[in-house]
């Protein structure tokens, strides 16, 4: 189980780690969003590459809050709760904050309760 922080706006943010090709991990805060409902993770172009992460798919069109946009699908490990996983990663050029998506709470569970302060993701 990993431990989150709420933001200002009570945004949810976790930290994960991020493993480039060659096997080095990287610490990332992301924010979980729930109306990323179609993906695991989604990051930034430049930073999926100087990962070295292989690409599965390009100029997929994906809907985001302003307008039909193009992106990148990788092949991407992250480690989150101690388990390694290798899911698809949504890359786009400007992205500028890494977000978790909704499937991750198709396969772990999710704790929040504003008042105490718990926020949790996994077992």
């Amino acid at each position: 189980m990993i431990s989150g922080r709420f933001g200002e706006l009570g945004e949810l943010f976790f930290e994960v780690e991020i493993v480039a090709a060659d096997g080095e991990n990287f610490p990332l805060e992301v924010l979980l969003d729930t109306g990323f409902t179609s993906g695991f993770l989604t990051i930034d172009i430049q930073d999926a590459d100087s990962l070295g992460w292989s690409i599965l798919k390009r100029n997929l069109t994906m809907r985001t809050v302003k307008k039909n946009e193009y992106f990148d699908l990788y092949e991407g490990r992250v480690i989150l709760d101690r388990q390694e996983y290798i899911i698809p990663v949504v890359a786009g050029e400007g992205v500028q904050e890494t977000l978790l998506g909704l499937q991750w709470l198709k396969i772990l569970p999710l704790a929040v309760n504003f008042s105490t302060g718990l926020l949790t993701l996994g077992e």
